[in-house]
């Protein structure tokens, strides 16, 4: 008789279990159905995929390399941006020619001066200047000739020979050899200096010491810290006149010859030549011209704290000739399919570094254009845009690899040579739209699904009511199991 009363009562609690069950799971269907959405079939989820990160590489004619990639890509955004990047791949190359350079370097006394507080004197700093230009000149063409001439009226007797082409000195004649072009320099910072200057008889053994051989590029470098006032018919002690006509025409026949002369005048003085009434400026502008205007090929007016990177870089450069492996007059012109131009807005991220660029995109030919006139040895410009998704897009698009150019063009110049390239590699995109779940017979999307497994709120008391359920038949079965222990 308890037997039975027992299974009576655990068949009982087997159906509160499954009535329980079946309010909790209709609970739980109530639930998600209150969070369904209401928003039309329209508005499924539109995402933009980066398919292949491919990259538009053009070869510049050898010259340089122009790369479109893709460098940042928004998924949520749905945009991409892609930069442009033109790189001159060249390097600056000196030509090994055949030169021969003359070193007139003035020696009169004023070069002694110690303009630099007890650190040396104007000559020392034009003697160490020249020094490391000779340097760079052999490491740039070691087969390179030069001379060295120092002049001043020291080896010239007054009133017999000053004034005359003794007033100079042939310290080298033409050498390929640093060291012994070195020596001549040391020589001229250890001779007496004289009162005077002569620059037309320092030119004139220059000028006579060149050699005759063809196809040899020469130049004069002269640095001098005065104003002629000797020249080389018997004239000495005297400015402007004869002097400064004769130290003049020298120069514009040397050059006439086919001599580059490169003239340095260092510390021009201020004020006014007592016996000319003429200012240092209008005396030196009779003989040199003007730094704008020289009567040679260059003029340089510098002061003493200017001499070592007048002498060592800019003089350098005067005499170097460089290769010209400069980009000029580049066009760059990116063309879009029209899929792009009709589903992606278009805006530049950046104004490119160089160059100058189409404000917008050519409808014509759906095109921009990137204008580059020059681009240095070792040089890189960049360009940067963004394409981003329209919200009206055509949905005939979707799932369709898009290329984001048809093709590149690229013209320009190289030295002589021309310049014309062009690619249809493209960076490549996707359109993907996903569909919303929705309820038969209705317009209405689905949200019943949850989103992950985590058990919802009917599953959770569910749960809570079976464990209850077995604690209540675990306590009444001991109970009952004691109870007739008992009898």
């Amino acid at each position: 008789m308890e037997k039975t009363k027992f299974r009576n009562l655990l068949l009982l609690f087997v159906v509160l279990i499954f009535l329980f069950s079946m309010m909790t799971t209709s609970l739980a269907t109530d639930i998600g159905t209150n969070e369904t959405s209401e928003d039309s079939i329209s508005n499924g989820t539109t995402t933009l995929e980066l398919v292949e990160n491919t990259v538009c590489h053009i070869d510049v004619g050898g010259y340089g390399e122009f790369e479109k990639r893709i460098t940042e890509f928004n998924e949520t955004e749905k945009s991409a941006t892609l930069t442009l990047t033109l790189t001159n791949t060249q390097s600056v190359e000196e030509d090994q020619r055949d030169v021969e350079i003359f070193f007139v370097i003035d020696n009169s006394s004023s070069m002694v001066e110690d303009p630099f507080e007890g650190e040396g004197t104007r000559k020392d700093a034009v003697i160490a200047g020249a020094n490391s230009l000779i340097g760079k000149l052999y490491d740039s063409n070691p087969s390179a000739k030069i001379g060295v001439v120092g002049f001043s009226s020291l080896n010239a007797l007054e009133g017999e020979t000053e004034g005359t082409i003794n007033d100079a000195n042939l310290l080298l004649g033409l050498s390929n050899s640093e060291t012994e072009v070195l020596q001549a320099i040391t020589d001229l910072s250890n001779l007496e200096t004289g009162p005077r200057t002569n620059i037309e008889a320092g030119l004139t053994i220059a000028q006579e010491n060149f050699s005759s051989e063809p196809d040899v590029d020469r130049y004069i470098v002269l640095l001098t810290d005065g104003l002629p006032n000797n020249a080389t018919d018997g004239t000495y002690g005297t400015y402007s006149g004869v002097v400064a006509t004769r130290t003049k025409a020298k120069l514009e026949e040397i050059e006439a010859s086919g001599v580059s002369i490169i003239s340095a005048m260092i510390n021009l003085p201020d004020g006014t030549e007592t016996s000319t009434n003429k200012t240092y400026q209008e005396l030196a502008e009779e003989v040199f011209g003007t730094v704008e205007n020289p009567t040679t090929d260059v003029y340089y007016d510098v002061t003493d704290s200017e001499i070592e990177d007048t002498i060592v870089n800019d003089i350098y450069d005067d005499l170097i000739v460089r290769v010209d492996n400069t980009l000029r007059n580049i066009v760059i012109k990116d063309y879009f399919p029209q899929e792009i131009i009709d589903n992606f807005n278009f805006e530049y991220v950046a104004s490119p570094n160089i160059g100058t660029v189409s404000q917008t995109v050519d409808t014509t030919d759906n095109s921009i254009t990137w204008n580059i006139e020059l681009l240095s040895e070792g040089e890189v410009a960049t360009l940067s845009y963004k394409l981003t998704l329209k919200d009206d897009y055509n949905k005939e698009i979707v799932d369709q690899i898009l290329p984001t150019n048809t093709h590149v063009d690229i013209t320009g110049e190289n030295n002589d040579n021309t310049i014309e390239v062009t690619s249809d590699d493209s960076p490549t995109i996707v359109v993907r739209y996903h569909e919303p779940i929705v309820i038969p017979d209705t317009n209405e999307v689905d949200n019943t699904v949850a989103p992950d497994p985590i058990p919802q709120t009917g599953e959770s008391t569910l749960l809570i009511a079976l464990i209850s359920v077995l604690v209540i038949v675990v306590v009444s079965r001991t109970i009952y199991l004691r109870k007739n222990s008992d009898k």
